[in-house]
């Protein structure tokens, strides 16, 4: 009679073997990309999904009929302040002339206008377009853009483009890089790492919600870059839909 427990403990033991496996080997995930090893994503690159800017004083000179029937969405300002920057939030590319276009500097506003992209949150990748290859001011703009490309624009080499860099962009697997690589800067110690990692496992696994996530990561790792980590985590996510 004293053995049934412990027959009933190895039955018990037995029967949850895989759910003790995969609670052991969750503990020893290093990170996003590991996470990604044990839980390969459902993904597949589609152009529908990609949203495209194009910031010019002249728009004809992009194949924008091209773009709008190969992409997901395309819009289009020929005249932007700079107080308005945040509306190029959310959009994956930008295509940006440098001169007629920033409402408070016709001439270089658009140097002005690509700095103040680039500190936007997931910051969206900018292909510089101009004719003033040689003008001092367009080699500081041209060096902060993504790509750079001379205008008037052919439909291939706006797809090449755009599917050269959005791919990397949007690819979880970038995503996982840019979360590992937060975390091992941000966290103070491997302990700290482990709360931040397993707070976003917890998300991909349907265990908290994403408001839950974000609340956390404030209220806990105010030295974390939240807006980058949730933002990342959700294309992760994305990469799982059925």
């Amino acid at each position: 009679m004293a053995l049934l427990p412990l027959f009933g403990s190895a039955v018990w033991i037995y029967k949850k073997w895989g759910a003790i496996l995969k609670w052991f080997g969750r503990r020893k995930l290093a990170g996003m990309k590991d996470y990604m090893a044990v839980n390969p994503p459902n993904y597949t690159f589609d152009n529908k999904g990609v949203k495209i800017v194009v910031v010019d004083d002249n728009p004809d000179d992009f194949p924008l009929d091209y773009l709008r029937s190969t992409f997901g969405q395309v819009a289009v300002f020929d005249k932007i302040s700079l107080s308005e920057a945040s509306k190029l939030v959310g959009y994956d590319l930008i295509f940006l002339d440098m001169t007629g276009v920033v409402k408070e500097d016709l001439k270089y506003g658009g140097l002005q206008l690509i700095k103040k992209v680039k500190e936007l949150p997931d910051s969206p990748i900018v292909v510089a377009v101009s004719r003033a290859r040689f003008d001092p001011t367009a080699t500081d703009y041209f060096k902060i853009a993504d790509d750079v490309l001379k205008k008037p624009l052919t439909e291939m080499k706006c797809e090449e483009v755009v599917l050269d860099l959005v791919k990397d962009k949007l690819s979880p697997f970038k995503a996982a890089d840019i979360i590992d690589s937060e975390i091992l800067g941000k966290s103070k110690n491997d302990r700290e790492k482990d709360k931040m990692n397993n707070l976003v496992f917890s998300f991909l696994d349907k265990k908290i919600s994403l408001d839950v996530l974000r609340a956390e990561l404030l209220n806990s790792y105010r030295h974390l870059d939240t807006s980058l980590v949730v933002t990342n985590v959700q294309r992760i996510k994305a990469a799982y839909a059925p």
